[in-house]
């Protein structure tokens, strides 16, 4: 075997090694859970009590429409309890108003942890929720189920809402900035509109 051959065949073996890697670690980390302790935002809020549950994606999109939106709900007074989907994460509804789950998409579904977490909330008390899921492209089927997986556990979906980094999320113009920092807008002013359908 010729040594040009042989360096070539090393080359191919050492990418596929690397391809492979580099999946297995992708796997882990989208269905990795991410445990942290409840953070209360607002805690003097009057007006309403959100519990706030994200999945953490790769990118800190979804963390980042999750914070709009509960800052959205914090300057209408609301306290938020904030958390991540986890074993950890409360499934005791009885002290809010509303339930937020946020979460990328992978495979046109929630991030295995926030699956989890859905399951294991069942009806969500009878709560209401809302959902925000952000992709990289066009969140239609993304959105649909979603709102299925919701729909299946019996509880009250108030609200879906989805959020793209390559698909226009603002086709009319009505916010500056690129497509990622229009979302964030739009998740905050989301949360304006719906704290207001809630009094």
């Amino acid at each position: 075997m010729s040594g040009l051959l042989r360096g070539f065949l090393v080359a191919v073996v050492v990418l596929v090694i690397l391809a492979a890697g580099s999946l297995a670690w992708l796997n882990w980390r989208v269905n990795q859970e991410t445990v942290t302790p409840l953070h209360v935002i607002n805690e003097e809020g009057t007006m309403g009590r959100a519990l706030a549950v994200l999945s953490p994606g790769l990118s800190a999109f979804p963390a980042d429409v999750m914070t709009a939106f509960g800052q959205g709900l914090t300057e209408k007074d609301w306290r938020v309890d904030h958390t991540t989907a986890s074993a950890e994460a409360t499934t005791g509804f009885q002290d809010y108003d509303l339930v937020v789950l946020a979460s990328p998409i992978y495979g046109n579904q929630v991030a295995p942890p926030l699956l989890s977490y859905i399951e294991r909330a069942g009806d969500f008390g009878g709560k209401k929720v809302v959902v925000l899921v952000t992709a990289g492209g066009e969140p239609d089927d993304s959105i649909a189920n979603t709102r299925l997986l919701i729909r299946e556990q019996g509880a009250e979906l108030f609200a879906i809402h989805g959020y793209a980094v390559y698909q226009s999320n603002d086709p009319d113009n009505n916010y500056q900035g690129s497509n990622t920092e229009r979302a964030v807008l739009m998740a905050q002013d989301t949360a304006f509109a719906l704290a207001d359908s809630l009094q």
